[in-house]
């Protein structure tokens, strides 16, 4: 099965906006959605701050770029630290949502777990009530392949993000590791794509579809462009994954 994941989409109400290194963030979106429909994917996952700004409109053009880019597969959507979850559920697809379709379940062994990280402004925490039912579900399909989506970083990065931390990511990391069948966490927030496997689980953030971070000591951007990642979640319970990044 093939997913594709995008991130931190920053998109605003005004959709002529630009942000860092000029760019303007509705448009790499409409192309990366463009490019995105060719690998057909079975789902597409996206690990949260679609907003910039918090506004219903900045929601709407995301629902709007969905469905113009007409991309025939199952969507899986969390929230991240920038975005307003009253506006997000008011302006997409309820069905899209974490809030009622917390876990996507593949035909091929695999099961994909939404989770909200969202906690005070950039800082991230998830609910003691989240993990037990997290691990809860495992126990249920232990015979299962588990893929875990967040928004902030369960691990270091080294840089400057590592400021904007996910406060109890060591109590998430524990279910992690206790639990075989979770195979990946996939995560945003940090703007940047860097892979770690740790024990049994592969570890994946991903580029944003808008301006890309510096991994170093203080802020800064690259000239690197907006990006998303491919995963391919095989039957044997393996992870195969790629970057792409538009070339204009």
């Amino acid at each position: 099965m093939k997913v594709i994941q995008i991130s931190d989409c920053h998109l605003f109400a005004d959709n002529h906006k630009v942000g860092y290194n000029n760019i303007n963030s509705f448009r790499s979106l409409e192309a990366i959605l463009d490019e995105i429909k060719v690998h057909r994917p079975d789902v597409l996952l996206v690990t949260g701050d679609i907003s910039g700004d918090g506004t219903g409109k900045s929601y709407q053009h995301f629902s709007h770029l969905i469905e113009a880019a007409k991309i025939d597969c199952q969507v899986g959507i969390i929230p991240g630290n920038h975005d307003n979850q009253t506006q997000l559920a008011a302006h997409v697809l309820k069905e899209y949502l974490w809030l009622h379709n917390p876990q996507l379940e593949l035909p091929n062994h695999w099961h994909i777990h939404l989770l909200d990280t969202q906690f005070q402004d950039t800082i991230g925490q998830i609910s003691e009530h989240s993990l037990t039912t997290l691990a809860e579900y495992v126990n249920l399909h232990p015979k299962a392949f588990h893929l875990l989506a967040t928004h902030h970083h369960p691990i270091s990065c080294g840089g400057w993000m590592d400021k904007h931390e996910w406060t109890n990511r060591q109590n998430f990391n524990a279910v992690v590791a206790q639990y075989p069948a979770i195979k990946g966490v996939v995560y945003g927030h940090i703007h940047m794509a860097i892979e770690q496997q740790i024990k049994q689980c592969l570890y994946m953030s991903c580029p944003s579809s808008s301006w890309q971070f510096a991994n170093q000591e203080n802020f800064a951007t690259t000239d690197l462009k907006p990006g998303y990642r491919v995963i391919n979640l095989l039957e044997n319970g393996q992870i195969t994954t790629s970057i792409q990044r538009l070339k204009e």
